[in-house]
C-alpha cells in the first residue's frame, strides 16, 4: 500500500519503555518529593464554566497545529480518496452540486469518482463541505480540515463534561488535541475522520443532556436541534457506521420520550419537534443531492460507484459480484490490489476471517488507543458497564464495532463516529485510578498522560498519531512543476507500466471545471483513441507521461497535428 502506517512491535516496545520510565519518575516525585498538588487560579477560573474548557481545547488545537506549520506545513494530497474529496470541494466552491460529464470522459475516469450521469465524487458531502468552506473563505481547502478537527477536540471535551468532572473532561479534550489535532492523518490529509467524529461527539453529548430534569424548555430545544444536526453530520460523513453509532442513541431518545409521555411530562414538543423537523429537512436535502448527482433520490453516489467499478461486495454476507469489464486495465489492477491488501479471500473461511478481524482490531487499537492508554481504556470500559449513565456509551461503541466487523474492508477513520467513546473510557479509567489516592496509581496516571503527549508528538516513533510515509515520489507534483511555466493550457496523457505500477499511486485526477484547469490529466488509450481528445481540447498542448512509479518521462506530443 502506498500509504504506510508506522506501527507494530517497534512502536509497542518504544511506547512501553517511555511509559515505564515516566512511571518511575512520577512515582519517585510523588513518593519522596511530596509536591504540593494545588490547583492554579487560572485553571480554577477555566473550570468554573464548562464553555471555557471547551474554548481552551479548541484554542490549543488551533495554536498547536499553527506552530507546527514551519515543520509540517500544509498537507499535499496523495491518496485517491483525497483527490475525490477535493473534487467535491471544488464543485461546491463553484456554487454547484455536481458537474456535467466532460467530453471524451472515458479518458478521465479515476478512482472514487462517478463520470456519469454527472461528474462528481462518490463520497458523502460533509468532508467536501468543510473543504469548500476552506477554499471559499480562506482560498485553502485544508483550513476546513484544520477548523473541523479543532472543533472535534472541543466537542470531545464538551461530551465528556456530561459524564465526568470538569477537570477530567478538560484532560480528555487535551489528550484528543495531542493525539488527533497535531500529527494524525485526520489533521494532515484530506481523507476525513474529523467530521464523523465531531457528529458522534455532539450527538452523544446532546442526547444524554436532553432529559436532565433541570433543563429549561429553551435549553431542551437547543439540545434537540443539536442532536438532530449531529445525526445529519453522521449521515453525511459515514452513513453506515454513523447509523450504527446512532442506533443506541435513537433507542435511548425514543425510550425517554415514551417514558415522558406516559408520565405526562410537559417536554415532548420542545424535544421531539426539532428532531423531526430537522431530520426530515435533512433527508429531503440528501435526496435532492442524490437526484442531482445520480439521477435517483434514493441512489447514493457511493452505491452508484460500487455498482459501476467495484467487483468486491461491501459486507461479509454478500456474494461476490459478477466479473466486471473495465475500460482501463489500471482499474482491474486497483481492485485486485484492494482484494489482496484487505484479505478478501481470507474472509471466506472461519480461520481466515478471524485473522482479518484481528488485524483490523489491531490497526484501530494502535490509532485510537495505543499501548499507553490500553489499561485505562479497558478499566474505563468495565467501569462504564456498571454505571447507568455511561451504558449508552458502551452500547454505542459496541454497535459501531459490530457494524465494522461485518464489512469486507475498513480503515481506522471508518470507526470515527465512536471516537468520543474511546476518550470517555480512557478518562474514566484514569479518573478511577486517581481516586484511589495512592502514589502508585497516581504516578501511573501521570505517566500515561506524559507518554501520550510525548509519543504523539514524535514523528520518529510514529506513535498513536499514525504518522505515515509514501513509498513513491509525487509524480503529479514533479510533472506539474515542469509544466507550470509553459504557456497556455496543458493536457497530460498518462501511461503506466502496469507490471510495476501500484494503482494507488494515481496521476489522473482533475478539478471540477475543466475549462479553467491549467493542466488536465487523462489516460492514454493508444494513439488512435487519444486523437478523440483533439477536437474537444484543441486549445491545449498535449504531453505524454510514462511511469512505473520509479522512473518518469515527460515528452511533448504532436498528436493533433496528424490526420
Amino acid at each position: 500500500m502506498n500509504y504506510v502506517p508506522i506501527h507494530g512491535l517497534r512502536m509497542l516496545a518504544t511506547e512501553s519503555g517511555i511509559l515505564f520510565a515516566a512511571f518511575l519518575i512520577a512515582y519517585v516525585g510523588l513518593r519522596f518529593l511530596h509536591p504540593a498538588m494545588k490547583r492554579p487560579r487560572w485553571l480554577a477560573w477555566i473550570l468554573a464554566k464548562n464553555s471555557r474548557s471547551v474554548l481552551l481545547v479548541i484554542a490549543v488545537a488551533l495554536v498547536g497545529r499553527a506552530l507546527l506549520l514551519p515543520a509540517v506545513g500544509i498537507p499535499q494530497p496523495r491518496i485517491n480518496d483525497e483527490y475525490s474529496y477535493l473534487l467535491m470541494a471544488d464543485t461546491f466552491s463553484h456554487h454547484r452540486l455536481t458537474n456535467p460529464t466532460p467530453p471524451a470522459w472515458q479518458h478521465f475516469e479515476t478512482f472514487h469518482v462517478n463520470m456519469t450521469p454527472t461528474y462528481h465524487s462518490k463520497y458523502p458531502v460533509s468532508q467536501g463541505l468543510v473543504l469548500a468552506v476552506g477554499e471559499i473563505v480562506f482560498h485553502q481547502p485544508w483550513i476546513g480540515v484544520y477548523l473541523s478537527t479543532a472543533l472535534l477536540c472541543g466537542a470531545i471535551c464538551w461530551a465528556l463534561q456530561a459524564f465526568l468532572p470538569p477537570g477530567w473532561a478538560l484532560l480528555g479534550g487535551l489528550l484528543a488535541v495531542v493525539r488527533i489535532a497535531l500529527l494524525s492523518y485526520w489533521m494532515n490529509s484530506y481523507w476525513g475522520g474529523s467530521m464523523a467524529a465531531l457528529g458522534g461527539a455532539l450527538a452523544l453529548g446532546a442526547v444524554v443532556r436532553l432529559f436532565d430534569p433541570q433543563r429549561t424548555e429553551r435549553n431542551r430545544r437547543l439540545l434537540a436541534s443539536l442532536f438532530a444536526v449531529s445525526l445529519l453530520v453522521l449521515a453525511t460523513s459515514r452513513p453506515y457506521e454513523g447509523f450504527a453509532f446512532s442506533l443506541p442513541l435513537l433507542v435511548y431518545f425514543g425510550y425517554k420520550v415514551t417514558r415522558a409521555r406516559v408520565r405526562r411530562e410537559g417536554k415532548l414538543r420542545s424535544v421531539v419537534l426539532p428532531v423531526l423537523a430537522i431530520g426530515l429537512a435533512g433527508m429531503a436535502l440528501m435526496g435532492y443531492y442524490n437526484q442531482r448527482t445520480t439521477g435517483n433520490p434514493l441512489l447514493l453516489p457511493h452505491i452508484l460507484n460500487e455498482r459501476t467499478y467495484s467487483p468486491l461486495p461491501l459486507f461479509l454476507w454478500q456474494r461476490a459480484k459478477p466479473a466486471l469489464t473495465f475500460r482501463d486495465p489500471a482499474f482491474a489492477k486497483f481492485y485486485e490490489a484492494t482484494k489482496e491488501e484487505y484479505g478478501y479471500e481470507k474472509t471466506k473461511s472461519s480461520s481466515g476471517l478471524i485473522g482479518v478481524e484481528a488485524r483490523r482490531l489491531l490497526s484501530d487499537w494502535f490509532f485510537y488507543v495505543g499501548p499507553a492508554l490500553s489499561f485505562p481504556v479497558l478499566l474505563g470500559f468495565l467501569a462504564s458497564v456498571r454505571q447507568p449513565r455511561l451504558r449508552i456509551v458502551v452500547l454505542a461503541a459496541l454497535s459501531t464495532a459490530i457494524a465494522l466487523a461485518l464489512c469486507i474492508y475498513t480503515l481506522p477513520h471508518y470507526a470515527a463516529p465512536a471516537t468520543v467513546a474511546v476518550y470517555i473510557f480512557a478518562v474514566a479509567g484514569l479518573h478511577y485510578l486517581w481516586q484511589q489516592q495512592k502514589d502508585g496509581e497516581r504516578a501511573f496516571v501521570i505517566a500515561v498522560c506524559l507518554t501520550v503527549v510525548g509519543v504523539s508528538l514524535s514523528r520518529q516513533t510514529g506513535g498513536t498519531a499514525m504518522n505515515a510515509f509514501f513509498t513513491f515520489r509525487d509524480a503529479r507534483k514533479l510533472v506539474a512543476q515542469q509544466l507550470t511555466n509553459q504557456p497556455g493550457k496543458q493536457l497530460v496523457l498518462v501511461s503506466y507500466d502496469l507490471q510495476q505500477h501500484y494503482p494507488g499511486n494515481e496521476l489522473v485526477h482533475n478539478g471540477a471545471d475543466f475549462n479553467s484547469e491549467k493542466i488536465l490529466w487523462a489516460r492514454s488509450k493508444g494513439e488512435d483513441n487519444d486523437r478523440e481528445l483533439c477536437q474537444a481540447y484543441s486549445d491545449r498542448t498535449f504531453w505524454s507521461v510514462q511511469t512505473d512509479d520509479v522512473n518518469l518521462s515527460l515528452t511533448p506530443l504532436d498528436l493533433c497535428k496528424h490526420p
